[in-house]
């Protein structure tokens, strides 16, 4: 059965360190991002990845996105991290930017699509508990805690049931509605970098540091 905790004013490091045993002992959590709950474990986990699809119900093929701490960590999970992105991240990062990239072949990971995408996608989130614990675990997955199609879950309360199977769950409290990150990427993998969606991020805020950029 889970282990249920509630963040408090005087237990958050003791938060990051239960949460980040968890998952590295091979353990589905459920923490807050920005606007919603996530599921989240080890990236290369590709059991308790697979679990997290079937939680969900997501079609066959559908990829977890990935979390990190710092946007230093690209370098060793990507092939495509550049200049430009470099100038973007340090603006936006932690935040509601997220990345469309190309993951070095070497990488062990099945985040659900078998590899056939070729992409990842990946940030780094602003909600200070979740930042530290993936900064103590290294990349994780994440799918949001709703079901595939459905509106996000911005409390706990609104989960019928949590799986007996999960490692741990934090409460937050009630989340803020708010926009879904802005997506870049590049199409094909090449080319100037495109917005591939405009979320909590314009266009006009990224070109003011990359004129270049598409919508």
């Amino acid at each position: 059965m889970p282990i249920n905790l509630t963040l408090a004013d005087d237990n958050f490091a003791d938060l990051v360190s239960q949460a980040s045993a968890a998952i590295r002992s091979g353990g589905i959590a459920i923490l807050a991002a920005e606007h919603g709950y996530l599921y989240l474990c080890d990236a290369f986990n590709n059991d308790r990845i697979a679990r997290i699809h079937a939680l969900r119900g997501d079609a066959p093929f559908t990829a977890a996105q990935v979390m990190i701490g710092d946007a230093k960590v690209l370098k060793g999970l990507t092939t495509d991290f550049d200049s430009d992105l470099q100038t973007l991240t340090d603006r936006f990062w932690p935040g509601l930017l997220s990345l469309q990239l190309t993951p070095q072949g070497s990488l062990n990971w099945d985040l659900g699509d078998k590899g056939e995408l070729d992409s990842i996608v990946v940030r780094v989130p602003a909600r200070d508990l979740l930042r530290e614990v993936v900064s103590a675990t290294g990349p994780v997955a994440v799918a949001s805690v709703s079901r595939a199609g459905e509106r996000v879950t911005r409390e706990l309360s609104e989960i019928s049931s949590v799986a007996p199977d999960i490692a741990i769950t934090v409460d937050e409290g009630a989340l803020p509605e708010g926009p879904a990150s802005t997506l870049l990427g590049r199409r094909q993998g090449r080319g100037p970098l495109s917005i591939l969606r405009e979320g909590a991020i314009s266009r006009a805020e990224l070109a003011e540091l990359v004129p270049t950029i598409g919508a």
